[in-house]
């Protein structure tokens, strides 16, 4: 089958091109500072010395310029180290330098992308420094040949005023900014959290389909393996003593071998995702008299009897009451012994389907060592349909699976066995082990 050709990868969008760049500068706040502040602060320095105004101004506005590049980072870093040189100008009779502007961004990034206690500091410290700079504005005023004490409260209180304003102001932004922040940082955590649960989504689904191909193939394999296992052992003994039947035994092989090949290979297609893969007729309750035919076949009296119309119930649970009476008399073919018989009761009552697979071997097999997962698959099988699966081993001697299955919907009650058409005659008649099971059975090991 000829695929059609891959489409070719499609240029990006131009709008996705040009945003690549502000994408950049917000993921990238430390390199976008230094090259701002860094080149902020080498303007301001050539600057000084080409015009030839440099001096103490000059020794503290550019170290506080460069300081800012790592306030977005590193506030409280920042905030230490702007706040520091603004009270060592100020202690050397410098009230006002250029980089003072920066104790306002220093501020704005210790409450916007600062810890609680860098927040606190930074509050603090611009109130402090509006304390100050008014305080010494003030002394000055009062000071001054031309001023006086009252000229310089007014300084004073102004100042203040005027400070503790734009002080608030610059942290009420900061609050917006570090709102928007939180806000961009919860979108991102909801939208991992989101792409995390679609993972674990698609990984559980991914788990179930998976158990629910092993549970097929252990279905087909295990079977089909024990019908050939049984016909191979007796066909030794026939080719010796009847040669004319070794011909029905091999091909019965071929037969059980065909099918189990069908079967893989669908449960394969499956796997591989193969469109023009064929997948065959599901397994169904019209197979059962053929399954038990296979089973007689390979040696083991069992007969089959159904109470009720089997043909209305949904296809899916009819496939897993045909995987589990194969399930069950493959456990029978294995375990059971040599000369045990088996009976396959199906009822079907108002709303409810129950199934039943008695034997008469020695119960469990001595020599199993209890880690099958065949009783293991038909609980599973079970609950997924809501029902519910009994199994173990019968008082002196025998083996008992039974299962009940609800149905939707409800259903006219069985009132005369409804044997299999596909049966022969002589299946029909085939003798049912007699056994009487009590009400509840004991927990059996694994078979």
């Amino acid at each position: 089958m000829t695929q059609p050709p891959a489409p070719e990868t499609a240029p990006a969008p131009a709008a996705r091109r040009f945003g690549d760049p502000f994408r950049w500068i917000i993921e990238n706040p430390v390199k976008v500072d230094l090259v701002i502040f860094g080149a902020g602060a080498l303007m301001v320095l050539l600057f000084a010395l080409g015009t030839g105004s440099y001096g103490w101004w000059t020794v503290f506005t550019v170290p506080m310029i460069a300081s800012a590049a790592v306030c977005r980072v590193r506030p409280g870093l920042g905030v230490g180290l702007i706040g520091g040189l603004a009270v060592l100008h100020v202690l050397m009779a410098m009230p006002v330098v250029g980089g003072d502007v920066l104790t306002f961004y220093a501020l704005f990034c210790a409450v916007a992308y600062g810890r609680p206690a860098v927040h606190v500091a930074g509050v603090v410290a611009g109130f402090l420094g509006t304390l100050v700079q008014s305080l010494t504005w003030g002394v000055i005023t009062s000071l001054d040949p031309y001023g006086s004490v009252g000229q310089g409260i007014v300084v004073f209180v102004s100042l203040m005023v005027v400070g503790s304003i734009t002080v608030t102001a610059v942290w009420a932004l900061a609050n917006l900014q570090r709102a928007r922040v939180r806000q961009l940082e919860l979108s991102r955590e909801a939208a991992e959290q989101a792409v995390r649960e679609r993972e674990q989504r698609t990984a559980l689904a991914v788990a179930d389909e998976r158990a629910r191909i092993a549970r097929e193939m252990h279905d087909v394999v295990a079977h089909s393996l024990s019908v050939i296992i049984a016909q191979a052992d007796g066909g030794r003994y026939v080719a010796a003593q009847k040669p004319e039947q070794a011909v029905d035994v091999l091909g019965t092989i071929g037969e059980t071998g065909r099918a189990a090949l069908a079967d893989m290979r669908s449960l394969l297609g499956v796997l591989r995702h193969e469109d023009e893969t064929s997948f065959g007729p599901q397994p169904g309750p019209e197979m059962l008299g053929d399954l038990v035919e296979r089973v007689r076949t390979a040696g083991l009296r069992v007969s089959l009897e159904v109470q009720g119309d089997l043909q209305g119930i949904p296809q899916a649970i009819g496939m897993s009451l045909f995987r589990l009476v194969q399930e069950a008399l493959t456990n029978v073919l294995k375990h059971a012994g040599a000369g045990a018989a088996a009976a396959v009761r199906i009822t079907r009552h108002p709303g409810l389907l129950e199934v039943e697979v008695i034997d008469d071997g020695r119960g469990v097999d001595p020599d199993s060592d209890g880690q099958g997962h065949g009783i293991t698959g038909m609980r599973e099988r079970m609950a997924v349909f809501g029902g519910e699966l009994d199994a173990g081993p019968l008082p002196g001697r025998g083996f008992r699976v039974r299962a009940r299955l609800p149905l939707p919907g409800g259903a006219p009650a069985a009132d005369a066995p409804h044997r299999s058409p596909h049966l022969s005659p002589s299946a029909a008649s085939a003798p049912s082990p007699s056994l009487a099971p009590p009400s509840s059975l004991p927990p059996g090991e694994p078979r």
